[in-house]
Parts: C-alpha cells; sequence; structure tokens
C-alpha cells in the first residue's frame, strides 16, 4: 500500500528550520518525486507544524491570500524559488564544494530583506526581538526560514550539514561521532542497507546462467 504523504505526515529530520524547509520535496535522488508544498494553503499547513505562524497570524495570511490570488501565486512561486535556492546552497555546504556565485547572490539578496524585517520592541524583561510587518506580506513566514539559515551558516555547526546519500534530503548532523549518512536512520538508513546487501549477493553469486529453449 502506498504511503500516503501529508503535511501531517511529514516527518522533520532536518534539525533546523531551514533544513526542514528545504525537505518539502520527497524525493531528490529519484523521480517521480512528492511535492508537500502543493500550493500556498499547504505552506501554511507547515508554517504552523513547525511553529513559525500561530494561528491567528495564519487565519491574517489566509484572509489576505483569498483577497488578491494573484499576489497569492506571486509569493507562493517566490517560495518555491527560495526552497530551490537553499537547496542549491546546502547541497554544495554538504559536497564540501564552493556555492556557485549565482546561488550565492540570490541568497544574500534574501538575507538581506528578510534580515531588515528584525526590529526591537518593549517587554517587561526590557527590550524583545520581534518581527516587523508580519501578516502584511504573503511570504513573512519565510524571514524566519531564512534567519534560520543565516544563523547556522553563522555558526560552527556549518561543517554538519549533510546531504542524505539516499533520498537528497538535507540535515544536521548532531550525533557525537558526527558520522550520521541518512536523514533518517530507520527509513532511508535500512532501506540503502537493504539495497547494497542485494547487489552485494547478486555479485557473489555471479551471472546467471542463460535459460535453455
Amino acid at each position: 500500500m502506498n504511503k500516503v504523504r501529508t503535511i501531517a505526515s511529514l516527518p522533520l529530520d532536518g534539525g533546523l528550520l531551514c533544513l526542514d524547509f528545504v525537505n518539502t520535496v520527497q524525493t531528490r535522488k529519484k523521480t517521480p518525486s512528492h511535492e508537500y508544498l502543493a500550493d500556498y494553503a499547504t505552506f501554511l499547513d507547515w508554517c504552523i507544524k513547525v511553529e513559525i505562524v500561530s494561528e491567528d497570524e495564519k487565519r491574517e495570511l489566509a484572509l489576505l491570500s483569498d483577497a488578491s490570488p494573484r499576489n497569492t501565486q506571486v509569493a507562493f512561486q517566490h517560495i518555491l524559488q527560495v526552497r530551490d535556492n537553499f537547496y542549491s546552497l546546502f547541497s554544495q555546504k554538504a559536497a564540501g564544494t564552493s556555492v556557485d556565485q549565482s546561488t550565492l547572490d540570490k541568497f544574500n539578496t534574501l538575507v538581506s530583506q528578510a534580515l531588515s524585517h528584525i526590529g526591537f520592541a518593549n517587554h517587561k524583561d526590557g527590550l524583545k526581538q520581534v518581527w516587523l510587518n508580519m501578516g502584511e506580506d504573503l511570504a513573512s513566514p519565510l524571514w524566519k526560514v531564512v534567519k534560520s539559515a543565516y544563523d547556522i551558516l553563522t555558526s560552527a555547526d556549518a561543517k554538519y550539514i549533510k546531504e542524505c546519500s539516499a533520498c537528497g534530503w538535507l540535515f544536521l548532523d548532531k550525533t557525537r561521532s558526527h558520522t550520521r549518512r541518512w536523514c533518517n536512520p530507520l527509513e532511508c538508513g535500512s532501506t540503502d542497507k537493504a539495497i547494497r546487501y542485494y547487489y552485494k549477493r547478486k555479485a557473489a553469486e555471479g551471472p546467471q546462467p542463460k535459460n535453455l529453449k
């Protein structure tokens, strides 16, 4: 029986908000792939799942979306383009290669735009960081995703970003030995081991004789 893939069933194996965002495609290693973000509404569902918008903020953005289908389509295409940019950047980073300049230029623009929406407001314990104008821009939840990418790339842990050898999902290797190979050892790990065992056994058996008629 085919597995039903929905936002609710989507695993969060990336270990970081920005990597979980990239991992809303299943899979990047073979076709056909499954698109978890089918439309703007499912993007909002994902935002709720990863807790970057509240229910009230989701309702405000949904109303804004309903009022302007054209702007919604533009925003949604932007969301998918950001995801592609993130995959390109982090995949190259995981491979240990230099990030191509085009990808880097687009990412730098995203960072500049997102961080410009960070401000501060008075709080009972002092000043508190806030996001300015959230709810006025259909793509505003992406600002927090971009901030997540900025945070990891300015961290020493950036070198532990890896790409799953089985499905292409990205993840932060938090194991003590930093030898993790798969996004999920129980899913991709088991599948990958089974495939390698199959081909190892076939190789050991040698070529099979042809049936004679």
